[in-house]
């Protein structure tokens, strides 16, 4: 059965499963060159149909999810921008009402949801039907939660009941969920309302710093630990009294969080923007941190799921996983919306299929396209080695190698690209991590990141116990989906790999079944230097999509401070 899944919010995505494989999984961002591009992902679609041989006939089933039905004229990144330099009458009005008179506002957002929901699925599937050419009859309109929720279902063990917990600002009105899979079957237990949404409250207050909500809250994230403890209390009491979170596994607000960008206004005039960034982060851990221990309690089941945006957060990720109570975390790789196209595939697969078994594990992100065999006649057509010294190498990873041990910084563009937000070696920017000038020489040649922002390294699976502090509890650690202590040998060896204040460091755990080529080239780099590990970032420049194809890495690599490019087997040095 061939399934396609679709995300059409922001960060659009497509991924193509067939028979319960995750066979190619692209984002629209990474063609269009447009950050977080949002829409139905007809590039993306066309893209990974045509490089499996596959025409939109042959699909069986296309599966969507509801989040941008509900609420499309309200878009979270369109409208708080706007509103925030310019609001509309329409909006103006609904600050005043959901401040003065909360209980008249509930009664609106009732009602108008409510109708709403009268038509969205019409529409999606009718608009759907359209842009695609498939007949209505093979389309599905999925809960968004549930998108979240099943976007993990290919590494739940079906006979294990496993408590799958969902958060991000909001989908289809709906927050945060709790649910119970098992037998590839997910049973909700609870869900909040967009009202009291904390990611909402995060991304509010990553505006109100001057920042991009639904892109920059990691930033918010690292900035919180250089806020000094005793320094933002009175503003954290000031944001709990917003919202708060109930034995039910419900979070409650007695007005809509999503308008509340006046009163935080107030709270946060004249205050540090350290301690800010401090009180935000601590009110997200203490709140969430809550919520899973009831629902832990309530079920007793300690097995978890981490779904939806706010589990991108990895400093919460990684006080969860401390939590006694828990046995096993598995957080969805890149958990943002992008994952809910591999959701609702999953679910497509689990739901629909006649002979139904077990969806099968994926090994690696690495889901997009290879475009080796085409370096040959792209190099040649746009004439790079009249404008670049340029070899083609017998062993292209040990020339890297000895430039990353030389001090060099080599941006990589190998194989198939990778799926979701991180960057995992296939399209990288890489540098030696012993050495702290590293984190600067990469910030003022190419990314342009927020001073206070760490990089993150690459650690050969043989080191991991050498560098990290691993509580076993984390079953993703391949995806960069969790901060981590660092060991003093890991302190000493990542110093421009990990956060600079804390010293806590996000970790690409890699191994050979993974990216037996990527391996091997830290692998080399370990032979010279001693050191299992290289920095790693993503292959772009700052607030770009990662690239893609290779006119994406020339066109970085000419804008940038960029000295050598390794692609496929070649070496391109400036």
């Amino acid at each position: 059965m061939k399934i396609l899944g679709l995300n059409i919010g922001h960060t659009a995505t497509a991924c193509l499963l067939i028979d319960g494989e995750v066979v190619a999984c692209l984002s629209e961002e990474r063609i269009s060159r447009k950050k977080n591009q949002a829409g139905v992902p007809i590039r993306a679609i066309n893209t990974i149909l045509a490089d499996s041989l596959i025409n939109i006939k042959d699909i069986d089933a296309v599966i969507v999810d509801n989040a941008y039905a509900v609420n499309n004229d309200t878009d979270f990144v369109r409208c708080f921008i706007s509103s925030h330099k310019n609001p509309s009458i329409k909006r103006q009005i609904l600050l005043a009402v959901n401040r003065y008179f909360p209980s008249l506002y509930r009664i609106y957002f009732i009602v108008v949801t409510r109708f709403r929901k009268n038509n969205w699925r019409k529409k999606i599937v009718r608009n759907l039907s359209l842009a695609l050419g498939v007949e209505c009859v093979k389309i599905s309109v999925i809960d968004h939660h549930v998108a979240h929720a099943y976007a993990a279902s290919f590494n739940i063990e079906p006979e294990k009941r496993t408590l799958v917990f969902t958060m991000d600002g909001e989908g289809a009105g709906v927050s945060a969920s709790v649910g119970i899979f098992l037998n590839n079957c997910l049973k909700n237990i609870s869900y909040t309302k967009k009202n009291a949404s904390l990611g909402y409250l995060y991304s509010l207050v990553t505006m109100l710093l001057g920042m991009r909500p639904l892109q920059d809250e990691f930033k918010v994230m690292g900035l919180a630990a250089y806020a000094k403890k005793g320094s933002y209390e009175h503003i954290y009491k000031k944001l709990d009294s917003m919202i708060g979170v109930s034995n039910d596994l419900t979070f409650f607000s007695n007005k809509d969080i999503s308008l509340a960008e006046n009163e935080l206004k107030e709270i946060l005039r004249y205050e540090r923007f350290d301690n800010v960034a401090g009180a935000l982060q601590t009110l997200l851990e203490d709140k969430v941190l809550f919520w899973v221990r009831a629902g832990i309690k309530k079920t007793g089941i300690k097995d978890l799921v981490l779904a939806g945006g706010v589990f991108m957060n990895i400093k919460l990720v990684m006080k969860i996983s401390a939590l006694k109570e828990v046995n096993t975390v598995y957080v969805v790789p890149s958990a943002g919306d992008e994952s809910n196209a591999i959701g609702s595939a999953c679910w497509g697969y689990l739901n629909l299929s006649p002979t139904v078994s077990k969806i099968s594990p994926i090994s690696n992100l690495y889901l997009g396209l290879d475009y080796n065999s085409e370096i040959d006649v792209f190099l040649e057509k746009n004439n790079i080695h009249k404008k670049y010294h340029t070899k083609k190498c017998l062993d292209i990873n040990s020339v890297v190698a000895e430039l990353l041990a030389q001090g060099e910084v080599v941006a990589r563009f190998s194989g198939r690209n990778e799926w979701g937000a991180r960057g995992l070696g296939n399209r990288s920017i890489l540098a030696n991590p012993t050495t702290l000038d590293q984190q600067t020489t990469i910030n003022k040649l190419i990314k342009n990141r927020d001073f206070w922002m760490p990089f993150a390294p690459s650690i050969l699976s043989e080191f991991s116990d050498k560098y990290i502090v691993d509580n076993g509890k984390i079953l993703s650690k391949a995806y960069m989906v969790s901060a981590f202590e660092l060991t003093s040998l890991g302190k000493k060896v990542l110093r421009s790999a990990m956060h600079s204040y804390d010293e806590t460091t996000r970790p690409h755990i890699i191994s050979q079944k993974e990216n037996f080529l990527y391996h091997d080239l830290v692998k080399k780099f370990y032979n010279i230097t001693g050191v299992g590990a290289i920095l790693n970032t993503s292959f772009n420049l700052h607030g770009k999509p990662n690239v893609l194809r290779p006119t994406d890495a020339i066109q970085v690599f000419e804008k940038s401070g960029l000295k050598y490019l390794s692609m496929g087997n070649y070496i391109i040095k400036k």
